[in-house]
């Protein structure tokens, strides 16, 4: 591999070079280069962007930590040590991608899922990969006890012969593979890979699919499929074949949106499937895929994991393989929560006092289905994970607030705030960042704020990580740009699906936020012949107003609400106000559509239905990732089966448009 020449700031190195022990407690490595930070998209709101690692390594510096660990290189890796995961074709694209042209860097991007390459792309690709090798190396010789590899690229999505999901190379395959058949004199003959990124590690248990040497656990979000890398590789069904039959575990969280995993989920799964069945496995070494998507306040993940859930996850593997433990970054897009989470586990592998803390709330009875589902199909495996689980004292359970499917439903949620959610620093402007009067914005904003209504979704918000960025802030797949968020982040407090009598159809040749191709509309005349889904968030007249700003300018000044409780009134009445303020936008007209449970019912949509008709404005079948996401929400929660989906979505893409018969 080829040495670095620049690892680390004059400024701010690490306590040691390579080789150097830091007296008095455990050698813990630290690889960080500022060459992987080359990797990046002009698109400045991109999440997976070079400020990443800086944020972390920022962190480190700044609390002392990187005084107390040994600095190592960062080193290119040699296409001999990718090549037996990576196919030739996949190896040269990466090494020869940024000396390509810019147009053609984006022609081959665009033929892949979720990558972007620039001039810096195929060094830090290799950078990437050969550090990973480099701390893993060092740990199974011995001279260092534990590592973190601050690297991007990411790797984990990246698949034999594609790179995908921001990976680029698998990183922490490439480096198990090295010390399972190039070193074979370090004595590591089995390999526990952790991947507790919120997203499905596809690529790594593809990689060690038929391999009984390496016992792959992954925890992700899943929802039926429907969370990225949307498929069902990372169903509890997936468990190896061959003699790697057994050896993948996937724990898949289900009904992510609406219940998002905390630290007692996360440690429940370690405590009944991955700490027993690592003690069965004796690994020699433990490799993490540590991804920090699923920590609070991120802005892709949804879910809510502490900096401190992650050391007691990382804490409860130090027990195995001598403490033999290399960490390597994959996801994590809130900076702070990120920079924190990593410190938190650097603090571990530190051997640092490690607080105890109560949890105050124990793991959704969800969580413990999914668990139960995972140990039934592993238990012929895994003997260990035959016994029954405890039993959960019904006075302290967890139990999942409900999802309300028809309007005929009474809600059996009380107006606690269970889905509260409160948000590091998001990686995005916040809109108490834009222009505002002083004094009189928080006026209107406390005045709204008491005042709860349902925001009809027909669109992309039916997915509710998607609609979560007018919220939190940020972006999903697919997505051209992210969203500010609004700024109040608190999440919706019920949800529930409803059919409409009005028409869904799509027009409009392009959006900035999803490229060419049309996006959803809804027809505000009611048609006893049509038939429309609609998802309905409670949420505050505050955070509606600041989706209506999202959704239709980029700048306007907060300073009083384009929709207020004068609107609200009168809109009891007129049925529909277009927003003069929001004319140049798309959905400016904020409809009326009665009641549920007490509460007004509001959507928005273009005002200028008839030019959809007349063919003044294009109808337009929707771009294919608009398409998918509107597809991942319709079967979010098994709303819809994803042959009815696909059948709805077709009809309101090829349907006419006549002129619809009003029914009142």
């Amino acid at each position: 591999m080829e040495s670095s020449s620049n690892g680390r700031d004059n400024d701010g190195g690490a306590g040691g070079d390579d080789g150097v022990v830091v007296v008095g407690g455990p050698r813990v490595g630290l690889i960080y280069d500022e060459r992987m930070c080359s990797h990046f998209t002009t698109d400045r709101t991109h999440p997976e962007k070079p400020n990443r690692i800086r944020a972390i390594w920022q962190e480190l510096q700044s609390s002392g930590i990187t005084n107390r660990c040994i600095f190592v290189s960062a080193k290119k890796a040699e296409d001999k040590h990718i090549s037996p995961l990576h196919t030739k074709e996949h190896i040269d694209l990466v090494k020869n991608i940024s000396s390509k042209r810019r147009a053609q860097r984006e022609s081959v991007a665009n033929r892949l899922n979720s990558i972007y390459f620039n001039e810096g792309s195929s060094e830090s690709a290799y950078l990437a990969a050969g550090s990973v090798i480099e701390v893993a190396e060092k740990v199974a010789k011995g001279e260092l006890n534990s590592a973190f590899a601050i690297v991007r690229p990411p790797g984990h999505h990246a698949e034999k012969s594609e790179p995908m999901g921001f990976c680029l190379f698998n990183n922490v395959a490439i480096a198990t593979k090295y010390l399972l058949d190039e070193r074979p004199d370090l004595g590591i003959k089995k390999i526990l890979i952790v991947d507790w990124d919120v997203h499905h590690g596809n690529g790594t248990q593809k990689m060690f699919w038929k391999d009984p040497r390496v016992l792959f656990f992954s925890v992700h979000r899943y929802d039926s499929g429907a969370f990225y890398p949307c498929s069902d590789d990372g169903s509890h069904l997936m468990i190896g074949e061959g003699p790697g039959e057994g050896y993948n575990i996937n724990v898949p969280w289900e009904n992510g949106r609406t219940f998002p995993c905390e630290d007692a989920d996360y440690i429940a799964a370690w405590d009944h499937v991955l700490i027993p069945v690592a003690r069965e496995f004796k690994p020699d070494i433990i490799m993490i895929s540590a991804g920090f998507d699923a920590a609070l306040g991120d802005p892709l993940g949804g879910c809510r994991v502490t900096p401190y859930g992650y050391s007691v996850l990382l804490k409860k593997l130090m027990e195995f393989a001598d403490g033999k433990i290399v960490m390597a970054l994959e996801g994590g897009y809130n900076f702070n929560s990120l920079a924190k989470s990593v410190k938190a586990c650097v603090e571990v592998l530190l051997e640092d006092n490690h607080r105890v803390e109560l949890l105050e709330d124990n793991p959704y009875d969800s969580t413990w289905e999914v668990i139960k589902q995972v140990r039934e199909k592993l238990k012929s495996f895994w003997p260990v994970l035959a016994g029954k689980l405890p039993e959960v004292d019904n006075t302290t359970r967890r139990r999942n607030p409900p999802i309300i499917e028809s309007s005929s439903s009474e809600s059996e949620h009380d107006d606690t705030s269970w889905c509260l959610l409160t948000t590091f620093e998001e990686i995005v402007r916040p809109l108490s960042e834009l222009t505002v009067s002083d004094g009189k914005v928080n006026n209107w904003r406390t005045e709204l704020s008491k005042v709860d209504i349902w925001y009809a979704t027909y669109g992309s918000n039916m997915l509710m990580s998607r609609f979560l960025c007018y919220i939190q802030g940020g972006q999903v797949e697919g997505m051209k740009r992210a969203c500010a968020g609004s700024v109040d982040k608190s999440l919706p407090r019920e949800i529930m699906w409803k059919t409409v009598p009005h028409r869904l159809f799509f027009g409009r040749d392009e959006t900035k936020t999803w490229g060419p191709g049309g996006v959803a509309f809804l027809n505000p005349e009611s048609d006893l012949g049509e038939k429309a889904h609609i998802l309905l968030y409670r949420i505050t007249l505050e955070q509606f107003n600041d989706v209506l700003f999202q959704e239709n300018v980029s700048d306007y000044d907060m300073s009083s609400p384009p929709f207020d409780l004068t609107h609200l009134d009168l809109i009891h009445d007129t049925k529909s106000i277009s927003l003069h303020l929001f004319q140049s936008g798309w959905y400016h007209n904020v409809v009326f559509m009665g009641y549920e449970n007490g509460l007004p019912i509001l959507t928005m949509t273009d005002s200028d239905v008839e030019g959809f008709k007349t063919g003044k404005l294009p109808l337009n079948a929707p771009a294919k990732e608009y398409e998918n996401t509107l597809l991942k929400g319709l079967m979010e929660d098994k709303y819809l089966s994803q042959e009815d989906a696909i059948a709805y979505l077709g009809d309101a893409s090829t349907k006419p448009f006549l002129s619809s018969k009003s029914s009142k």
